[in-house]
């Protein structure tokens, strides 16, 4: 007679045990969502910190670029009858939240950065006459560029190429001396002055933002030079950078 030995069954879970592991696994998927979104949201903020920091320096490289050597002369005793530094072109309020800026210099090389072909009797690279012109449309801060070998045959060799993404505000001051004793006696904005030669330096603010939101969203006011903006409430986050640059002879 075959004999069949009984299999025992383990012991299954109770009901209690199963409800409470089914807690504790939703507990510990909830906790890593949890620290997903906190890894997330801060890596995002590490990101759209960094991109206000590289644009407040894309934005001291461009000014040092296009404004810095401004009246720039390679012969500066002799006496210059064409009109170089900062131009009457600068306007005050030339869009909305933007001013204008325009600078003329001799340079040997043109908009590109490169020399210039046109070579003297050593075979070094002509200066000819390099204008900058900076403002801001839409929502990116932009240079046009012109050279040539005098106004009348000065050519655009860059138009309106954005510098700078994400700009809100664009604003510039002027520093005047009107007694000419070395010291600034006011702030002025573009067209104010009654003599050129008395802006001493240019004051430049500009007001950009992240293109993420990664902040509360709430309105905020910003101060950019003498201009008052209210920034919408995005949740974006914003910097002010202001950056002054010292002027030399304007017209002669």
């Amino acid at each position: 007679m075959t004999r069949f030995n009984k299999i025992p069954h383990g012991k299954g879970m109770s009901l209690m045990e199963l409800l409470i592991a089914m807690a504790l696994s939703s507990l510990l998927s909830l906790i890593l969502v949890q620290m997903a979104i906190a890894t997330r949201s801060s890596f995002r903020l590490q990101e759209s910190l960094a991109e206000l920091q590289e644009n407040a320096r894309y934005f001291a490289d461009l000014l040092s670029t296009h404004i810095a050597a401004s009246a720039y002369h390679p012969q500066p005793w002799l006496h210059e009858t064409t009109p170089i530094g900062l131009m009457a072109d600068s306007v005050d309020s030339s869009s909305p939240n933007s001013d204008r800026l325009v600078s003329r210099n001799w340079s040997e090389q043109n908009c590109f950065g490169t020399p210039n072909p046109d070579k003297d009797s050593s075979g070094q690279p002509r200066f000819y006459l390099k204008e900058s012109i900076i403002e801001m449309s839409s929502g990116n801060l932009i240079v046009s560029c012109r050279y040539g070998r005098n106004p009348a045959e000065m050519a655009t060799q860059v138009n309106r190429q954005g510098a700078i993404s994400q700009v809100e505000v664009f604003q510039a001051l002027y520093a005047t001396d009107t007694d000419g004793d070395g010291q600034v006696d006011a702030w002025i904005r573009a067209g104010q002055w009654s003599n050129p030669q008395q802006v001493r330096a240019v004051r430049l603010g500009m007001l950009s933002s992240t293109r993420e939101s990664v902040t509360t969203q709430q309105s905020r006011v910003f101060q950019i030079l003498d201009f008052s903006y209210t920034a919408p409430a995005d949740g974006r986050l914003r910097r002010v950078v202001n950056y002054t640059i010292p002027l030399n002879h304007l017209w002669p």
